[in-house]
């Protein structure tokens, strides 16, 4: 049901008259409304007394409203749970409607009577046979704007403070043999094939804040011991990391002024000193020390993306171009990782070797050459210059490769496990064909041998 056919049946078939008249006294509605339910729902979604009633809320039902802000759909009684840390024996034990009764009826006198959320009765489903499981209430989106800060105790403070920005980079510098990496498979860094890969695949920039988030969601996240979770918990570092995200420029907060939005998003008591600890650590928050207390707040983004390529590109002469991993954006070594072959180079320098590699470069989308950092290989590295000229001449030509195999699979099993085992080297032609290097054939006769299918061989004409 959308929020407008929830207004006019609360206004039109919910509500009682003693109800209309608490929502137009807490609102300021003018007393015409008191006795006319259309000109209630007129008005209703106006801007009018809604900062004044949200203003009479608690902090634990400030949370609340925040976390049902981002939810598409409105919710039934339940949700409003976390309002009783501490539910009665009847909560634990009763039916559905003796165990949300004494809730329902604070929520309706709080936030409905109250003229911030929206109260409807729900069509009724084999699931949902009784009034109190079809009840549903939600947050106007117009409403959104005047709610008071979930952080009320968020301080102004000047300076940048401290993150761990060389997270990521150690990680993505065991690449090149620089430092341990105890990490699973799933999370390794190396080169395969000449190619930077994370977790066996390509290099991507998102994938190591994936990973950032990831290691900080495990170490702080107590539901990942649980087998089921409440569709509306978040973990902790979502849940902080949420928060925080909400502050405005230059305000910090502190770990102790999370506690009750913290309970409301995750469901139960957490320890935010801990989960703002540990999203230090994994370098996505920003810490601070005043007062010989830490404040936090989101870490800015680790390098700019629009860093000039002169400062961590190098050409070494006409063959040799070397990425310095401690200075590339994350952003610019996705765009090279994307048209080059990579190698570690020896020494004490975090440097990857770069290749044109001539497919890559044909496959990147035509915006990759547009690119400030494209455009500078092409003035400054002429092994670069004369591939993307390549490139340019052959764009739009057939070209016939040499040393190719094709063949025709029409069993999906067997299509997969050459996938499998070729990786990389296996290229799709439409459903039924493959190409792979003509030196890969034995290995693909012994899979398909294995496999208990026939191969059928067609001479080159």
């Amino acid at each position: 049901m959308n929020q407008a056919k929830m207004l006019h049946q609360m206004c039109h078939e919910v509500l009682a008259e003693t109800d209309i008249k608490a929502i137009c006294k807490n609102r300021g509605l003018p007393s015409q409304a008191a006795s006319s339910r259309p000109l209630l729902e007129s008005l209703f979604l106006s801007e009018a007394g809604v900062a004044v009633a949200m203003s009479q809320l608690d902090r634990t039902e400030i949370a609340l409203l925040h976390l049902l802000r981002s939810h598409d759909k409105p919710v039934n009684i339940a949700f409003f749970s976390r309002m009783d840390p501490s539910p009665s024996k009847e909560r634990a034990y009763g039916t559905f409607t003796q165990r949300f009764q004494g809730l329902f009826s604070r929520v309706k006198e709080r936030m409905v009577r109250g003229g911030v959320l929206l109260l409807s009765l729900g069509p009724e489903t084999e699931s949902m046979s009784t009034k109190m499981e079809r009840w549903q209430f939600a947050l106007p989106s117009q409403f959104a704007r005047h709610l008071p800060p979930l952080i009320e105790s968020a301080k102004r403070l000047s300076d940048e403070g401290d993150w761990r920005s060389e997270v990521a980079r150690e990680k993505l510098k065991t690449a090149v043999g620089q430092g341990a990496d105890p990490e699973t498979q799933d999370d390794r860094v190396e080169i395969i094939n000449g190619e930077l890969c994370w977790g066996g695949q390509p290099f991507r920039a998102d994938r190591v804040v994936q990973w950032q988030n990831q290691s900080w969601q495990a170490e702080t996240d107590p539901a990942k011991r649980r087998k089921e979770v409440e569709p509306h918990h978040s973990p902790p570092a979502e849940a902080v990391f949420r928060i925080l995200s909400g502050l405005d420029t230059d305000l910090w907060s502190e770990a102790d002024a999370l506690a009750v939005p913290l309970e409301i998003f995750c469901g139960s008591r957490i320890d935010a000193s801990s989960v703002c600890e540990s999203g230090w650590r994994w370098g996505l928050l920003a810490m601070q020390e005043v007062d010989s207390r830490k404040w936090y707040r989101c870490a800015p983004p680790p390098v700019a993306a629009d860093t000039p390529p002169d400062r961590y590109l190098a050409v070494r002469d006409e063959e040799s171009l070397t990425v310095d991993l401690d200075l590339v954006s994350l952003e610019s070594l996705e765009t090279l990782v994307r048209i080059s072959d990579q190698q570690a180079v020896p020494g004490r320098l975090p440097l990857l070797l770069l290749t044109p590699n001539l497919v890559k470069i044909g496959r990147s989308a035509e915006t990759t050459a547009e690119l400030p950092l494209v455009d500078w290989l092409r003035k400054n590295a002429p092994l670069f210059q004369q591939a993307f000229e390549t490139v340019r001449q052959r764009r739009g030509k057939t070209i016939l490769h040499e040393n190719l195999s094709v063949a025709q699979i029409r069993d999906l099993s067997l299509k997969v496990a050459l996938q499998r085992a070729l990786g990389s080297r296996l290229v799709p032609l439409g459903e039924e064909f493959v190409a792979f290097p003509t030196e890969a054939v034995a290995e693909v006769k012994r899979l398909v041998i294995q496999m208990g299918h026939v191969i059928k061989e067609v001479p080159p004409s």
